[in-house]
C-alpha cells in the first residue's frame, strides 16, 4: 500500500517550516507535494521573494521524482555532482518536466510509515537555511 500525505499533515508540516524561517530571519515559500509528484500545498510568507513559490515546488517535485534527501541535491551532493557534471541531463529534465527539476538543498522527501509519501521544498534563504526549514518540518 502507497503511502501518502495528508493537506492536514502538510499544513502542520508547512508551519513548522515558516517557523523556523522567523527564527532565523528569513522569508520563504514552502511547497508539499502528494507520492504522485502533485501539489497538496503551497504557501509564501508575506516578503518572501517572487520566485521563491516555484523554487519551492522545484525542490519538492526534485524530492519525491528522485526520492533522495537534501545534501544529495546541493552542489556538494550526488545529485548536484552528477547535474554539475552533467549540465545537459539537468537542462533535459528541467525542459522536460517544465522547469520543475531544482537540483539544490531545501528538498527532501517525507517518510511516512517508513515509505516515501511525498515531499517537501523550502526556499527563500541560503541553501543551508532552506535545507534547515524543510528539516524541522519533518521534525
Amino acid at each position: 500500500m502507497t503511502e501518502n500525505i495528508t493537506l492536514e499533515e502538510a499544513k502542520r508540516m508547512a508551519e513548522k517550516a515558516i517557523e523556523k524561517a522567523k527564527e532565523i530571519g528569513i522569508k520563504v515559500s514552502v511547497a508539499v507535494y502528494d507520492v504522485n509528484g502533485h501539489l497538496v500545498l503551497l504557501e509564501k510568507m508575506d516578503d518572501a521573494a517572487w520566485i521563491t513559490p516555484d523554487l519551492a515546488m522545484g525542490k519538492a517535485f526534485t524530492a519525491v521524482a528522485f526520492r533522495l534527501l537534501g545534501e544529495k541535491h546541493s552542489d556538494s551532493g550526488a545529485v548536484g555532482r552528477n547535474f554539475s557534471e552533467a549540465q545537459s541531463l539537468l537542462f533535459s529534465l528541467s525542459l522536460k518536466y517544465d522547469g520543475k527539476v531544482i537540483g539544490r538543498q531545501g528538498g527532501l522527501p517525507i517518510i511516512k510509515n517508513g515509505a516515501i509519501a511525498g515531499g517537501i521544498g523550502v526556499s527563500g534563504g541560503s541553501p543551508d537555511q532552506d535545507e534547515a526549514c524543510a528539516k524541522a518540518a519533518l521534525l
